[in-house]
């Protein structure tokens, strides 16, 4: 808190510091809506700490696999989260990943019994067309 008992005010580069997301990605933000309306003096953006959590949350949810996009469509009014639908997305999302992770399951499992099958076609010299044939069994 400052002298005055107001909340303190950050610039954009402080809020970058805190953040570690450029400047040019919190105008964007901003110009998308994602985060609080941010009062001016002057030229200078004044950012508080509630803009500081908004950018990491959406930072957060952009590692998870959020794009800017769905982010603006978990708005209620382009940046305050309807937390309802979030926890709606975050389901969907976790389905996603857990449909990926039985794709890669499989593609691993495809990968090893290959692997396994490599030393004894090696070992048998077999030309191409007969590798083929034994690598696709056709």
């Amino acid at each position: 808190m400052s002298a005055h008992g107001k909340l303190p005010y950050l610039t954009i580069g402080q809020v970058s510091q805190h953040t570690g997301v450029s400047a040019k990605a919190i105008r964007h933000y901003e110009s998308l809506g994602l985060i609080p309306a941010v009062p001016r003096r002057g030229t200078y953006r004044l950012y508080r700490p509630e803009h500081v959590d908004a950018i990491r949350l959406i930072r957060k949810a952009q590692s998870l696999g959020f794009t800017l996009a769905e982010l603006r469509r978990l708005g209620t009014d382009g940046c305050t989260p309807d937390w309802h639908r979030f926890v709606e997305a975050l389901v969907l999302k976790r389905k996603s990943v857990a449909m990926e992770m039985a794709r890669l399951q499989t593609l691993d499992a495809e990968l090893a019994d290959l692997q396994a099958t490599l030393p004894g076609l090696i070992a048998s010299e077999l030309d191409c067309a007969m590798l083929t044939t034994a690598l696709t069994g056709s």
